[in-house]
């Protein structure tokens, strides 16, 4: 296969993968908007990442389309700005992960406060100063790769202390696709897989080794609000609930599942109680 199709296959890809991703944000945003009793705080916190991830692909989509319009520069400084403040989400969920999990902090609402200035705020100031220079390519990469890497090792402290909370649970009591999908469900909210393509820009782009790395990025990164929704909103919990607005409604054959959320009893690292959750363990103990 040729370099020209293959990049070209992978464009198509993308663009089925990014649509995807919006979807998946979109229907986040609503599940814990017309649920509001299963939006913890820290689900909160994931709102708005989804908030950043739907508007930076959408205008990225409408950047690419538009290379030779006037929305072209105007959609570009969007895409650098929600781009960016994806980036800030996802250092203020990770940070908010850490202090749950980790420090055991049950006050962690106290940081919201400096959550907001950060990540729409910094942004907004590289985005005007980048506009003011009239530097707006691949400025975000520095930025980026320190909050990506500060991510992944938040991620290993976090990850390290469900392991130490799991690894006194009984064997026959352990729960491994639950657990499984716990260490998931973080990664992906903090924007882990972003690190292949900042390998991808280091590395030399026409090896297998280049592409590999681009194919990884393109797929994981692309599929983060999709992620999201799988992680957050396929559960127990959230069908039950859409089951019994369907039976409220008038469509009877949801009924049977009115109460599936009556068979869990424990709350995962997010605050949400289900049986997709850190169900097995009291890691969260805000």
């Amino acid at each position: 296969m040729s370099t020209e199709l293959l990049n070209t296959a992978l464009s198509y890809l993308t663009d089925i993968l990014l649509s995807l991703s919006i979807v998946g944000s979109f229907l986040t945003v609503l599940t814990f908007m017309l649920y509001p009793k299963l939006r913890s705080y820290a689900i909160k916190l994931i709102l708005y990442l989804c908030m950043s991830i739907i508007f930076s692909l959408f205008f990225f989509e409408i950047s690419f389309r538009s290379s030779k319009s006037l929305f072209c520069i105007p959609s570009a400084i969007l895409v650098h700005y929600f781009f960016l403040s994806n980036f800030f989400w996802t250092f203020s969920v990770s940070f908010n992960f850490f202090q749950m999990i980790v420090k055991r902090n049950r006050d962690t609402e106290f940081y919201e406060k400096f959550y907001h200035p950060i990540s729409w705020g910094i942004p907004f100031i590289i985005v005007i100063l980048c506009a003011s220079f009239e530097k707006y390519v691949n400025r975000g990469g520095f930025p980026g790769i320190i909050i990506v890497c500060s991510n992944i090792c938040i991620y290993f402290f976090i990850a390290k202390e469900i392991y130490k909370t799991l690894r006194h649970t009984p064997v026959q009591k352990r729960q491994t696709v639950k657990e499984f999908r716990v260490y998931f469900s973080i990664f992906v909210s903090i924007g882990s897989s972003w690190i292949f393509g900042f390998i991808y820009m280091f590395s030399d782009t026409s090896t297998v080794i280049g592409y590999t790395f681009l194919f990884l990025f393109s797929i994981s990164t692309s599929l983060q609000g999709f992620f999201i929704f799988v992680s957050y909103c396929l559960n127990y919990k959230v069908f039950a609930n859409y089951s019994r607005s369907f039976t409220q409604y008038g469509v009877s054959f949801f009924k049977r599942w009115e109460n599936l959320d009556g068979e869990t009893t424990q709350s995962g690292p997010t605050g949400t109680t289900d049986s997709s959750s850190i169900t097995s363990t009291n890691v969260c103990a805000a």
